[in-house]
Order: structure tokens, then sequence, then C-alpha cells
């Protein structure tokens, strides 16, 4: 576990979430291990150019359509081809950003989830139901592909 204020979001991360210690205010788990950053997750997602969003303005309103999803969510995708969402609003401590990466679910309780990452041995507890995280895993599908 690294502290990395120059690691960057790229294809190979798997998750972000806040942290809160001195001098580290995210976790940034990737594929070849876990880092900590200075800097929020927000911002790394910033520097990630991962500014693209749907739903935004009147992309907003064709999602919303299209999806048949007329709550408020949230998935950020890049040029380069990577994409996030987060598991609550981003201004919620318990927010984890989750990335476009093959993981499986597993229901821990009803409002906890358990994302298994097989391919590279990395499991991740998350405060958000299955059918949520499921719900949001469908919807970055349908806009990505």
């Amino acid at each position: 576990m690294n502290n990395c204020g120059d690691l960057q979001v790229d294809r190979e991360v798997l998750f972000l979430e806040s942290w809160y210690e001195t001098g580290r205010r995210s976790r940034i788990t990737t594929t070849y291990g876990i880092f900590y950053s200075p800097d929020s997750p927000l911002t790394l997602i910033d520097k990630a150019s991962m500014l693209l969003s749907f739903p935004n303005g009147e992309r907003r309103k064709a999602t919303r359509h299209n999806l048949k999803a007329y709550e408020e969510n949230i998935i950020l995708f890049s040029h380069c081809g990577f994409a996030a969402f987060p598991t609550h609003p981003p201004s919620q401590l318990g927010c984890v950003w989750i990335f476009k990466h093959p993981y499986t679910l597993e229901a821990v309780s009803t409002f906890k989830t358990r994302i298994i990452y097989e391919r590279y041995g990395i499991a991740k507890e998350v405060d958000a139901s299955i059918h949520a995280l499921s719900k949001q895993r469908k919807r970055l599908h349908e806009i990505v592909f």
C-alpha cells in the first residue's frame, strides 16, 4: 500500500473511494495494488478527464427516457474508454466509484454487497444493495456499448 500522489485514474483502476487519514484523501484499488492519494476522488476523476457524463443537460433527458430511469444516476466515462459509476451520491462519505471491469456481486445483507474481482483476487464490501449495483452496472453497459 503506497502513497502515490501522482497516480492517475486509468483502465487499471477497479474502484476509488474516499479515505480519511492524514495526507490521504483517496484509496485507489488497481489491478496491481492499493494506493493512496492526497487528492479527493472527484479531483482524481477530474484529472482523468472523466467529465463526459450521462446524465448531463439534454443528455440527461435522453438517457432517462431511453433507459426508463427517471431517478438521478451518474455514469462517467472518458475518451480513453474507461467508465465508472458511484455507489452513492459523490457527496456521501461511503461513496465508492466502481470502474468498468468484469466482477460478480454477492449479497452480504440487505444493504451491503461484496464486489468480487475473481481475475485479480480482490473483493470489496460496499454499503449498497445488490439490486442498486446491478441496475447501475446495467446502465453503464447500455450507455457505453
